[in-house]
């Protein structure tokens, strides 16, 4: 099939909430009345949980189809029904980062983090449907993938890390269409940046707008150095790059976006420095507080704005606090507000801002609701909520437009590390 062609068509383990969690914050979980949601989380930390008194990993339960010859990367599940409260728990063999369901339900297909395997998944029963590698020379996942009409997915596809030559087109990623089900290639075509990542489809699903960390990492070293970060919006039907969007912000990385035009997109950038400079930040805090246990390396996240295209002009925007805005994690639209709401999981934040100019029009300090390290943002499928989640612990609720916290409406559950969530 050509790319014309489709265009053409187109309980285990579960968390119990601590003194000071989201729980305490907000009581304890309540039926919704309407459309009551499922959440997806992937745990990147299933080495330090435990089921049956052994370790997670080891347990053939929660391994389920996955090959037994397989010995590579695995990533803990974890599936929420907001209906009865129930939690369930899957092993899954990648290196899992972000979740995509079918419109409609039924399938969910999930890219690795430059690793080496993609799956497919039954979203409701959580058994394994499909696991595949990645074609061509020397590619990985690009953590992310968007399903698109006709049963077919487009992902999110990088190059392995290699020594940088100076030209950033030598490094460029891909996107490959696939089959949904089976995961088979069908057409691929380049990404048009570096590193690859998040995605979604404007244009009434005619184009995709893909964001490019832009950076590359020298073996040994956690400083990224940053060459092109970008978005490309490529046409799907021919692969043909129709436009590349830069943000003036140098020395950052542009990692997730959220929008559904041309004119209407945002991204967040993400700023890397070390410790020193992250100490040097926080020197006129007066209070006492504990590190930021988000860095996996020697660094540390420095403030960094989010950046957006609108028909009214593009913009750049820190909060008046920019200690606030840390290491942003997820960025989701509402258009009914025409609001973008992102997550800045070092600072414990929510922001606000708004899609024509980028108006900060509230910053929502987490942690004072109980909410630790923001991660996940998703649209609840009741039209009348968003869902946060912590990074290690618990979901809150808040209403959309007026972006309070939902008193009742919390879940406690422990979710073992995650960057995203999905909810259905």
């Amino acid at each position: 099939m050509r790319r014309r062609q489709f265009l053409a068509g187109s309980a285990a383990l579960a968390g119990v909430g601590a003194a000071g969690s989201a729980a305490a914050a907000c009581g304890q979980p309540e039926i919704a009345s309407m459309r009551p949601a499922v959440y997806l989380v992937p745990g990147y930390r299933p080495d330090l949980a435990f089921f049956r008194g052994r370790p997670a990993v080891e347990s053939a339960e929660l391994r389920g189809r996955i090959p037994a010859r397989y010995d590579g990367p695995l990533t803990l599940l974890t599936r929420i029904d907001e209906a009865d409260g129930s939690v369930r728990r899957a092993l899954m063999p990648l290196r899992g980062h972000a979740i995509s369901v079918r419109p409609g339900g039924g399938l969910a297909v999930w890219n690795s983090m430059e690793g080496a395997t993609l799956v497919s998944f039954d979203p409701a029963s959580l058994e394994l449907g499909q696991m595949r590698g990645f074609e061509g020379e020397a590619m990985v996942g690009g953590g992310h993938a968007v399903f698109l009409a006709d049963g077919l997915v487009a992902i999110a596809e990088r190059k392995q890390r290699q020594s940088y030559t100076g030209r950033p087109a030598d490094h460029y990623g891909q996107v490959t269409i696939r089959e949904a089900e089976s995961l088979r290639v069908l057409e691929s075509f380049s990404s048009h940046g570096m590193a690859p990542h998040d995605m979604v489809l404007i244009d009434g699903g005619g184009q995709v707008a893909i964001a490019h960390y832009g950076s590359h990492v020298a073996e040994g070293a956690w400083r990224p150095q940053i060459a092109e970060p970008c978005i490309a919006i490529l046409e799907l039907g021919s692969g043909k790059l129709v436009e590349k969007l830069r943000p003036s912000e140098t020395g950052a990385e542009l990692r997730h976006l959220a929008g559904i035009s041309a004119d209407r997109l945002a991204a967040v950038l993400v700023r890397r420095g070390s410790a020193d400079e992250e100490a040097g930040l926080l020197a006129s805090r007066s209070e006492v507080y504990e590190p930021d246990t988000s860095p996996w390396d020697e660094g540390a996240f420095l403030p960094a704005p989010v950046v957006g295209f609108a028909r009214e002009g593009r913009w750049q925007r820190l909060p008046p606090d920019a200690l606030l805005a840390r290491q942003a994690q997820t960025i989701l639209y509402d258009r009914v507000s025409d609001e973008f709401i992102a997550t800045f999981t070092s600072s414990h934040a929510i922001g606000v801002f708004a899609a024509a100019d980028g108006r900060v029009k509230r910053m929502i300090q987490a942690d004072r609701l109980g909410l630790r390290y923001p991660r996940g943002l998703a649209l609840h499928p009741d039209g009348l909520h968003y869902a946060a989640s912590g990074s290690w612990r618990d979901l809150m609720l808040f209403r959309r437009g007026s972006h309070e916290a939902v008193a009742g409406r919390a879940i406690p559950a422990v979710l073992f590390e995650h960057s995203h969530m999905t909810a259905v």
